[in-house]
């Protein structure tokens, strides 16, 4: 959604993500505008909730559908998370480790 500063009059877009983000937080705070950020004048542009839900009249479906993907991954990347660190613990071989001699001319006075 791309957006005129009021102040500078310098143009910028806010993403997809930021957008849902903002109409979230928006919902869950009953509020009416957001504070979308010119990156030139760092000033706060209020945006009506109306028009951002005109730019992403799905967003509650997309905020569903983003859930369900995430819970799907937290869950497929702590199965295999938990059997390979203990693989890799038992694998792990011990090294010695000995101490490193400095030379005479690089020892601090």
């Amino acid at each position: 959604m791309q957006l005129r500063c009021t102040y500078c009059q310098t143009m910028f877009a806010i993403s997809r993500e930021d957008m849902l983000a903002a109409l979230e937080h928006m919902e869950e705070s009953k509020q009416i505008y957001y504070d979308a950020h010119c990156p030139k004048c760092r000033r706060a542009n209020r945006v009506e909730r109306v028009r951002m839900e005109r730019f992403f009249p799905d967003w509650k479906k997309a905020i569903k559908t983003m859930a369900k993907e995430s819970a799907q991954v937290e869950t497929a990347s702590e199965a295999p998370t938990a059997s390979a660190g203990s693989a890799k613990a038992a694998a792990a071989p011990e090294t010695d480790t000995k101490p490193v001699k400095i030379p005479a001319g690089m020892k601090k006075k």
